[in-house]
């Protein structure tokens, strides 16, 4: 049900690969699956020659015809049959063919992940298919070994299947069985055993009961890295299970098919080029062709099913409770108000509960660890850091809840299971909800991340919520102040402060700076931040805000001292605005102003937050020099983006202004041009020169 924000959701049907039979390709003699291998055959009059893969691989085409792809993916088929209690199973087939050398090295290794509390799979059949020929590999190869894991230890598994050298224009078909049920956590999953097919006895089953049972969810992406030839998607569920179902980002074909006792659902999709890749594109759920799927009822019954589940997870232990009232006393809030107590909570957990995720077996994924489960192991994954921050609430009489999200992509309108995330939601007088996450929030003074501004959540209550969503935040919620005193010696060193301050999501990054370092590094790290600027920079003096002190936002200091940072050219220093270079060329500070964007763009751009940089620097010019005319910028004010600065020169005092806004976190494509507009107008500041030219001695 909920995975971690390291992950993407990935459901049944696109990580599974699909089974059919085929039809039998002019043969009698019949594989193991059913797909027969070539022989002679007499068609009837008119009739078509039924389709094989040997035909599907001739008329796929070859490395001409899909220019960039090392491999192509000829033939993609997910049946799924779903019975009563919500068990799942499908038979799958897809059919590759190598274009290019690469290609061969690429798929020599066959790799399917699983999760063995959720689902079973069964590698049946794979052969080579090479000319007229039908090689069969031998499946009793197949190795079963538990999977790369980090941060997160829940005993997945993957299995793989070396496969015998391959060559260009090979073909390679898989047909693979799995059983299960499918969350967005696990990523297991699968549908409905195929009559006559004896793989797994009845009794397994109830292993395989979904955490809602007898409901079925799935979302299904029809695009992938490599293009597609054909890809179908095929579901079949009792004849009294009622379904809701949506196409998203772009047409589908779609059947409805019944018999007296089920109804199937196919949706497929032809000639699907490989999706584009381009910088800071959304996440693939949220522009490729898709359907989403589900047979619960509404948002308001999954809200209820995650409350039900996970009711008893909260209970508060006396230990618990003495640490609450020990956090209370130490932040001074013991008689404050139950805002100023959630925020001390939130932080507190989010400083204390590390991310680091431990199996408890039967349920992972979708029910939280206890609280009293994680205060003894002080950590958790994001359901279980949640988990810990609603038990402590509750400790001190706040109405908390848990409630799922999903980080970095969309919540669509039916009610599948779409998210990645857990959070903490506290009820307020009014009714509505306050959002805390102390997973996003270590070493960030806010009580949810910027970064995840206008995403939709489902809070699990007794009487069941719709799905809601975060306020949009300004460019203004997260902003980067930056302040610049420096001097300019006759030689060209320049000599300064910065103080960089901010709140929201550039809070977060300046303790950032500080806290992903080694005491030791500090300095060296906030001089390679700097480093822009000039290589020989040095750091005289270093300042900041404690990165655990909440009390306010953050700033950093830097007294630094660069040789030879105006060049003398011709009685005159030549040099760039520190400010205007530190601030567009470093990413960490405007993500916006560090990508090649390009001159046209395919996909919308996901920034992840809004960002507004107001900077202001003052640099004295050497006793005797004066700059005549600086430069200035034109002002760009675009709906998606907004930029403008300028100089003003006063004697020897030069200062230089400028402000740039991202406005939107999600720029669609149409309002590209407007966005790179203001972006290159930053980036051609940053690099105007500034010329003082020495007079009289004054």
């Amino acid at each position: 049900m909920i995975r971690s924000e390291k992950s993407r959701l990935t459901t049944a049907a696109v990580m599974l690969l699909a089974v059919t039979l085929l039809a039998l390709p002019l043969a009698t003699s019949a594989s193991s699956s059913g797909v027969a291998v070539a022989s002679d055959c007499t068609l009837p009059p008119g009739d078509s020659p039924p389709v094989t893969a040997f035909t599907r691989l001739a008329d796929a085409g070859d490395a001409d015809d899909h220019p960039g792809a090392n491999h192509i993916i000829v033939y993609d088929l997910a049946e799924n049959r779903v019975k009563p209690s919500g068990v799942t199973y499908v038979d799958g087939y897809v059919l590759y063919k190598m274009l290019t050398p690469a290609g061969c090295r690429d798929r020599s290794v066959l790799r399917w992940g699983y999760e063995p509390w959720s689902s079973f799979i069964e590698i049946t059949e794979v052969n080579i298919v090479r000319g007229e020929e039908m090689i069969s590999v031998d499946v009793s190869s197949v190795h079963d070994l538990p999977a790369p894991q980090s941060g997160i230890y829940w005993n997945s598994r993957i299995k793989t299947l070396q496969l015998p050298r391959l060559e260009v224009d090979d073909g390679v078909e898989v047909h693979v069985f799995r059983k299960g049920y499918s969350y967005a956590l696990l990523e297991g999953g699968g549908s409905g055993l195929p009559a006559g097919r004896g793989l797994l006895a009845e009794p397994d089953d109830d292993k395989y009961i979904p955490p809602m049972p007898g409901e079925y969810f799935d979302i299904v992406l029809f695009q992938s890295s490599v293009p597609i030839v054909e890809k179908r998607y095929e579901l079949t569920l009792p004849a009294d299970k009622r379904l809701h179902s949506q196409i998203y980002n772009g047409p589908l074909y779609a059947s409805t098919t019944y018999s007296e006792d089920t109804t199937t659902y196919t949706w497929w999709a032809e000639d699907v080029p490989a999706v584009t890749s381009e910088p800071r594109s959304p996440d693939m759920s949220d522009r490729v062709s898709k359907v989403v799927v589900a047979t619960v009822e509404s948002w308001e019954a999954k809200s209820r099913w995650f409350f039900d589940v996970n009711k008893d997870q909260f209970d508060v232990t006396p230990g618990i409770q003495a640490k609450v009232d020990e956090i209370f006393r130490d932040a001074g809030v013991a008689r404050g108000s139950e805002e100023e107590k959630a925020e001390v909570l939130v932080h507190w957990v989010a400083q204390n509960i590390r991310y680091s995720g431990q199996t408890m077996g039967v349920g992972e994924g979708f029910i939280l660890h206890s609280g009293a489960m994680i205060f003894e192991q002080r950590s958790g994954v994001c359901k279980d850091i949640a988990g810990m921050l609603v038990t402590m609430m509750r400790a001190a009489g706040m109405d908390s809840y848990a409630a799922m999200t999903m980080a970095g992509s969309r919540i669509e309108e039916v009610p599948a299971d779409q998210f990645n995330h857990c959070v903490c939601a506290l009820k307020k007088d009014d009714g509505s909800f306050e959002m805390y996450d102390p997973t996003w929030v270590p070493y960030y003074n806010d009580i949810w991340s910027k970064s995840e501004t206008e995403q939709q959540y489902l809070t699990g209550t007794s009487t069941g919520e719709p799905l809601a969503s975060i306020p949009y935040s300004p460019p203004e919620g997260s902003p980067l102040n930056v302040r610049h005193e420096a001097e300019l010696s006759e030689d060209g060193t320049l000599r300064g402060t910065f103080r960089l301050s901010g709140a929201g999501v550039m809070d977060s990054r300046l303790r950032g700076m500080v806290s992903m370092s080694r005491l030791t590094d500090i300095e060296d790290d906030i001089a390679y931040y700097f480093s822009e600027l000039g290589e020989g920079i040095e750091i005289v003096k270093l300042d900041y805000r404690a990165v655990d002190d909440f009390s306010g936002n953050a700033w950093i200091d830097v007294e630094y001292v660069i040789p030879e940072y105006a060049l003398p050219i011709e009685d005159g220093l030549e040099f760039k605005s520190p400010m205007a270079v530190l601030t567009t060329e470093n990413g960490w500070l405007c993500r916006s102003c560090v990508y090649d964007w390009g001159e046209e763009r395919e996909n919308d751009i996901f920034l992840w937050f809004t960002q507004l940089i107001d900077g202001e620097e003052t640099i004295r010019l050497p006793r005797g020099y004066s700059i005549d005319d600086p430069p200035s910028s034109e002002e760009v004010d675009e709906t998606f983006a907004y930029f403008k600065a300028g100089g003003e020169a006063d004697g020897r005092k030069l200062t230089v202004t400028e402000r740039f806004e991202a406005r939107r976190r999600l720029i669609p494509s149409d309002g590209f041009e407007g966005f790179k507009a203001a972006v290159d107008e930053a980036l051609d500041w940053a690099g105007k020169t500034y010329r003082a030219e020495k007079g009289d001695d004054s």
